[in-house]
């Protein structure tokens, strides 16, 4: 399991001379936020990236839940196809969702299931099967406001 030890969040600072100092940071590889850091729990013995979504608030429900036997999948335009092909093939109903953006008909997730039992995952969204067999979705965290 990961080092639950809360990390480290270097500023960046501006040196005398004007140059920046900065630490390296880094962010989940599940949803891609900020942690803190880098520090030595982010390499393992082989030179590989550690997984770190149990550090991540947002995260640690999938970590938990793929735990007790979950399979779970984030849902971009990338993955929409293994994603639907994979359950198509157990039996399970899949259909593109779409909405209207910014004025045009575009796909904007996945719908999984049919009737009160369907689940829509958008981009972003990580789809989550039961061992029951049942799906709920873990949506994406909020992209927060920069202001710029």
């Amino acid at each position: 399991m990961t080092d639950q030890t809360a990390r480290t969040n270097t500023p960046t600072r501006t040196n005398p001379d004007g140059s920046t100092t900065i630490k390296l940071k880094r962010c989940c590889n599940g949803c891609d936020q900020y942690l803190g850091d880098v520090d030595n729990r982010d390499v393992d013995k082989h030179g590989n990236l550690t997984d770190v979504r149990a550090e991540c608030a947002h995260c640690r429900p999938l970590v938990e839940l793929e735990a007790q036997g979950c399979t779970t999948w984030q849902v971009t335009r990338r993955s929409f196809a293994l994603i639907a092909s994979l359950l198509d093939r157990q039996g399970v109903f899949t259909k593109g969702f779409w909405e209207t953006v910014e004025g045009e008909l575009a796909i904007v997730g996945l719908r999984v299931g049919a009737g009160e039992t369907r689940v829509l995952a958008r981009y972003g969204d990580w789809l989550v099967r039961h061992p029951d067999g049942s799906f709920t979705v873990h949506a994406a965290p909020a992209v927060a406001e920069t202001g710029e």
